[in-house]
């Protein structure tokens, strides 16, 4: 469906009563575009993200484990497997997905010339390196994670549930920093253990908000002898780091936080039925699992909002065209079109209307000579993490300059 104009006066009055509103319940999708919108400075000039975007941790691990001694010729056989499958330049988290299948059938003969032994050892490899990578922590307090965090802490009625793909502990940090209280499904001080139970009865005070890891954790760890994941710091021996799931049959136990973790956001937009806000930042839409499980929850709760902020030009993002234009609580704002109730268009407004109403949501084209009535085009700005946490302290009473950081 195409043919209609979006008028950015519209959607930001929709989202100041949405994000202001004190009884509606209100959750928040971090993918791995968002740690990108933390930038660092490095010593020859410019700048840096704080975690690059998964194909940038896709180049870096799969170097290094080419690298590896130890792993190098099993990493080598496993790559050639996606050249006969006819899979061009796989992410990280489709070679996992690809170890871990074959970890599952490979028994005493192996599969594909790669033995059991070798798979583990490779994906004991992949998430090490993987975990060099995401762990960092903030570089200050005036990010667009303490932003949302800041938000979280005066939006407590009800409480606000966090979603996110992302392994690292930089949500965790900013809840922390912000003296915001949050349960994770883990429970315990030493070595917390996931608690299904807890999750599912769901029995906490009213102020703690929800923070669901759906892709697992760098502190999230299996200990194959007790069958029990837990959190920490650092692992024992015989502890196996959980980075990302494997939607296979591969050992249940280790799938078991996943699956609980999606069960929480086809609950949180079920909702009962009852009015409900799903702000998606950083994700374009990859996970075939995630998206259905967001879209048939949406089905089922025609009173659901979702709103993805996406970065760039909305051509660059094909599943969440198809999935918007077959659902109409599902907007997809891009910087130069958005789908909104299924209709998609550019974003333009009168070419009377005030920019400074629209300061940074939207840019909007310089006035030009034009025919009476003419309206002028918009750049739409919160796709990026960054504008959007400055977006959020409007709602928070504090305007912090979410800038350059030094390292």
């Amino acid at each position: 469906m195409h043919g209609q104009d979006h008028d950015p006066i519209q959607l930001l009055a929709q989202l100041r009563q949405t994000l202001s509103a004190d009884k509606l319940s209100v959750g928040f999708f971090l993918g791995a575009g968002c740690p990108c919108a933390v930038r660092i400075a490095v010593p020859a000039g410019g700048d840096r993200p704080l975690i690059p975007d998964i194909k940038g941790i896709t180049t870096k691990v799969q170097t290094a484990v080419a690298a590896l001694p130890a792993v190098k010729d099993s990493h080598a056989a496993l790559m050639k497997t996606f050249d006969e499958d006819s899979i061009k330049d796989p992410n990280i988290e489709l070679v996992l997905n690809r170890v871990r299948g074959f970890r599952d059938v490979a028994g005493k003969t192996g599969v594909r010339g790669l033995t059991s032994d070798q798979l583990k050892e490779l994906d004991i490899k992949i998430c090490e390196e993987i975990r060099q990578i995401v762990t960092c922590e903030l570089p200050n307090e005036s990010t667009p994670y303490h932003a949302l965090a800041n938000y979280i802490l005066r939006h407590r009625s009800p409480f606000v549930e966090v979603f996110t793909t992302n392994y690292d502990v930089l949500m965790e940090e900013a809840l922390e920093d912000k003296k915001v209280p949050y349960f994770d499904g883990f429970v315990g001080s030493r070595r917390p253990f996931f608690d299904q139970q807890a999750i599912e009865e769901d029995i906490l005070p009213a102020r703690w908000s929800r923070l669901w890891k759906l892709h697992g954790s760098i502190r999230w760890y299996f200990n194959k002898d007790r069958k029990v994941v837990f959190k920490s710091e650092s692992e024992a021996p015989d502890d196996e780091l959980l980075i990302h799931p494997s939607h296979l049959k591969y050992d249940e136990s280790r799938r078991m936080p996943y699956f609980v973790m999606i069960d929480r956001l086809r609950g949180f937009l079920r909702h009962g039925g009852q009015p409900v806000a799903l702000f998606i930042s950083g994700y374009s839409f990859g996970d075939e699992h995630l998206n259905a499980a967001i879209v048939e929850s949406l089905n089922a709760n025609a009173s659901a909002a979702c709103f993805t902020l996406q970065h760039g030009v909305l051509a660059n993002y094909p599943n969440a065209i198809a999935l918007a234009k077959e659902h109409s609580n599902l907007s997809v704002l891009a910087s130069d079109r958005a789908i909104i109730r299924r209709q998609e268009g550019p974003w333009t407004t009168s070419a009377t209307t005030e920019p400074s109403l629209l300061q940074g949501v939207f840019d909007v084209a310089a006035a030009a000579a034009a025919a009476p009535g003419a309206r002028r085009n918009c750049t739409h700005l919160l796709g990026d993490f960054k504008a959007f946490g400055e977006f959020l302290d409007q709602f928070s009473g504090l305007r912090l300059p979410l800038g350059t950081a030094t390292a």
